[in-house]
């Protein structure tokens, strides 16, 4: 029993042996495989094998760096392969890649909130698409308060901010636009009174046009008014009722005004002001703060000079009439690149010919005066202990010393003949072609040469000692300098002041008191001014400086002997030259803008009020002046009805015909709104004293009965493009099969002004049949957005265009419509012709 326990005690350590063998072999077979898995694609196989690999030999740090490292590298792949998915708005393949991410590594932060966000995304673009919808229904508020808590979560959401910007624009141009009246106030009327109560002459204008008209507590009771028009519209007989009677209008609605006197006091209660800030580009807001206060009288108006703008509050008549002049003189100013040569030539000629001979000699006298002391020159010791030697010294000579003068006390200095035949030329060319660029009316200078220095001292006198020297040290410009100042013209002509000078150094003087040195400096300059095409070219010459200098050095009498002078003379000449030659090219760079017509001149009402248009009175059509047809709803006013203003929502039906009469001086007309026919309006006449030969007319009011002919009806149809973009021009036709027996047609023309700004109205040829003249009025409001267009001429039997508009796109928008609000067309004789108006023209507009 015992020697079997000791086999078993010796066999453990084999068994175990074994088994670790065993499992490496498998560990290793794991890791292989798994290697071979993620290089062949089956990414989460292979991860599973390595991770069984590892806890099957934990001990083996090999694979646990190789598990590391290939789920890291897998994971960035597939991050880096979502992150383009998304980019690339596939979100399901992305959210597809983060779940396998999640796969492989649970927990991954970047998977998750990646996966987060997208459920976000999905959740934003729900609210976004409901936003949408309110949006589209015209409900701001919903639309406004879906999209804030996506904005709240994600303010960069891209959906969310359009919309956004869109809700933002649609109310900014809802309330930016000015109350405006509907067609209603665009129908013709005529209107006859004579010294009658405005509050009933109001009354009637309301009741025949259904216009609501409130009347202020403070207007006048017996406030009369005399008005005799024909053919004109509601409007403009209001505003001629108001300019008549000193009053004010206030829109309130597209159908009710208000009427209130037009006093100070009350023009401040009632007259609306707007704030507009103008963020100039080019022009000094000083300046155009000047221009405002003289022209329109604005008082509270501000200038930014950080931001360089101005800050105006007045009424939008004055906020139109100072955008219109602020875009006229808020231009860039041209520029001009001036290409300057400047050419310096100097030529020089010398010459030295001849035989320079002596024209001295020196004889000098050599004298030794011995000291008489000592003649023989010994040398003697003093009682000092001085040793002197006596020698013999020379002195000055002396009148005795020129008794004894000989041969063999002078010396000669003899003078040697020089032989010159020396001729030079010098030949020297500078040239300098700067180029610059000048702001119209700027100076611009060039200075080409050198700043010498010079040195100035000043003695100040002591009292102790010399006196103090003080030096200081000034520079001279010398060299070539050149001033110009441009004035770019309208025709790209360059005017241009021109200043050169040219200047060099001259002789050396110096001051003999303090020592120090000046300079005279030559100097060379002109002035001109010149005119010059852009492109031209001039050049400046001129600027000389010729000298010729000639000695001749003779030997007396002999030099001045004819040719054989020659051989006793020395001629030295010297010739220079010096020319400066300027050449200047301009260029204009960024041409002066020449204003459009309706840019430079435009209507600014009276002195006393301001008006962006001109009050004037436009035909819009003839009124019926007819008696109504038997059997219609005619229906009078009762003579004792007071004048008091009624609002147009109540219907004119006040009590029938057959008790009251009607009064036979009044004229009747059934008015049209909207193409239905509502109960005509006779107003009695008023009871007052005329003149026997000027009968009385009635206090009438009539609105246009529309008589259609037997002729077919014209139908009108838009054609053009149906997309465009921010800056582009697009042109919209306003087509017709035909305008046979057409005399005259008039419509008017409304479009969004905050996206679309009118640049031209072109005639068509609907009206110049046999290319007969026509004729064509137009007038294009573009704070109201509405074009005015009146033609007249011969119509043609074909297809033709009646108008052609020209639109420039400012502003992004989904849809912008173009509509044809009213239409007018009378025949050849006189009667008036049907026209089929087409459906708005629906444009969509991008960035």
């Amino acid at each position: 029993m015992l020697k079997l326990n000791l086999k078993f005690k010796y066999h453990v350590p084999l068994i175990l042996l074994a088994s670790a063998i065993l499992a490496g072999c498998a560990a290793q077979r794991l890791h292989n495989n798994g290697m071979s898995l993620v290089q062949g694609g089956q990414v989460e196989e292979g991860l599973s094998e390595l991770e069984q690999a590892t806890k099957a030999d934990p001990e083996n740090l090999n694979y646990q760096k190789d598990l590391k490292h290939t789920r890291e590298q897998i994971l960035n792949r597939l991050l880096a392969s979502a992150s383009t998915e998304q980019s690339l708005g596939h979100a399901e393949a992305a959210q597809h890649i983060y779940e396998r991410i999640l796969k492989i590594e649970p927990g991954n932060s970047t998977a998750t909130l990646a996966l987060q966000t997208q459920a976000m995304n999905k959740r934003h673009e729900a609210q976004v698409e409901e936003a949408r919808a309110f949006f589209e229904k015209g409900d701001m508020d919903s639309a406004r308060s879906t999209l804030k808590p996506v904005l709240l979560e994600n303010p960069k959401q891209g959906q969310a901010v359009l919309l956004q910007r869109q809700i933002d624009e649609q109310e900014t141009k809802i309330q930016m636009a000015e109350p405006a009246l509907n067609m209603q106030f665009k129908k013709p009327v005529t209107l006859q009174f004579r010294d009658a109560n405005v509050k009933m002459v109001f009354e009637a204008i309301s009741r025949a046009s259904g216009i609501n008209v409130l009347l202020d507590k403070d207007l006048k009771a017996d406030l009369k008014t005399s008005i005799f028009v024909k053919d004109v519209s509601v409007e403009d007989a209001i505003d001629l009722i108001l300019m008549q009677s000193q009053l004010e209008k206030k829109i309130l609605s597209n159908n009710t005004v208000y009427i209130y006197p037009n006093t100070p006091a009350k023009l401040k209660d009632f007259q609306d002001l707007k704030i507009r800030s103008f963020h100039l580009v080019n022009a000094d807001p000083k300046q155009i703060l000047t221009m405002l206060k003289t022209l329109l009288k604005t008082k509270d108006i501000f200038i930014h000079e950080k931001t360089n703008s101005i800050v105006m509050r007045d009424t939008p008549d004055a906020i139109h009439l100072a955008e219109k002049m602020i875009a006229d003189q808020d231009i860039a100013d041209p520029e001009v690149m001036l290409e300057v040569e400047i050419l310096e030539v100097n030529r020089a000629h010398t010459s030295d010919l001849g035989i320079q001979y002596p024209n001295q000699l020196t004889l000098s006298p050599i004298q030794s005066i011995v000291n008489a002391a000592n003649p023989t020159g010994a040398v003697t010791t003093t009682a000092a202990g001085v040793v002197a030697a006596n020698t013999p010294t020379t002195t000055q000579l002396t009148l005795n010393n020129l008794g004894h003068l000989n041969s063999s006390s002078l010396s000669v200095n003899v003078p040697t003949a020089t032989l010159n035949a020396m001729m030079q030329d010098s030949d020297t060319n500078i040239l300098s072609s700067p180029r610059l660029r000048v702001r119209n009316h700027e100076k611009a200078k060039i200075m080409i040469g050198d700043r010498v220095p010079i040195i100035t001292n000043s003695i100040t006198p002591s009292s102790t000692g010399p006196g103090v020297v003080t030096g200081t040290v000034t520079y001279q410009d010398v060299g070539l300098k050149l001033d110009v100042e441009p004035e770019i013209h309208l025709d790209n002509d360059v005017s241009i002041k021109i200043g050169l000078e040219v200047s060099s150094l001259g002789n050396a003087v110096t001051n003999s008191s303090t020592g120090s040195v000046v300079y005279t400096v030559q100097t060379r300059n002109t002035s001109t001014s010149l005119r010059l095409r852009d492109g031209e070219t001039q050049i400046l010459a001129g600027l000389v400086q010729d000298s010729d200098t000639n000695t001749v050095d003779k030997v007396p009498v002999l030099g001045q002997i004819p040719l054989l002078g020659y051989l006793f003379s020395n001629d030295n000449g010297n010739k220079s030259k010096k020319e400066i030659i300027l050449s200047i090219t301009p260029h204009v760079v960024g041409h002066s803008k020449l204003a459009d017509a309706r840019e430079m001149e435009y209507w600014s009402g009276t002195e006393s009020e301001l008006r962006s248009s001109q009050l004037v009175l436009k035909p819009l059509g003839t009124v019926n002046m007819g008696t109504p047809a038997p059997g219609s709803s005619a229906t009078p006013m009762p003579a004792g009805r007071p004048a008091a203003p009624l609002p147009a929502t109540q219907p004119a039906t006040d009590k029938p015909a057959a008790k009251t009469p009607t009064p036979p001086a009044a004229l009747q007309a059934t008015p049209q709104v909207d193409n239905a026919v509502k109960p005509a309006l006779a107003v009695p006449a008023i009871s007052r004293p005329v003149v026997p030969t000027v009968p009385a007319p009635a206090a009438t009011t009539m609105l246009k009965d529309k008589a259609v002919s037997n002729a077919p009806p014209m139908t009108l149809s838009w054609q053009g493009p149906k997309q465009a973009k921010v800056g582009e021009k697009i042109s919209v036709l306003l087509n017709t099969p035909s305008t046979l027996g057409a005399k005259n047609i008039g419509f008017q023309i409304g479009f969004d002004p905050a996206v679309l700004k009118p640049v031209d109205v072109i005639e068509g040829d609907a009206l110049k049949r046999n290319n007969a003249a026509s004729n064509l009025n137009k007038n294009i409001d573009l704070a109201g957005g509405s074009i005015s267009i009146e033609m007249s001429g011969t119509g043609s039997s074909g297809s033709a265009s009646v108008i052609a508009l020209t639109f420039e796109v400012i502003s992004s928008a989904p849809e912008s419509s173009i509509t044809l609000d009213s239409t007018t067309a009378t025949g050849t004789n006189g009667d008036t012709l049907t026209l089929t108006a087409p459906d708005p023209y629906v444009i969509t507009v991008a960035q």
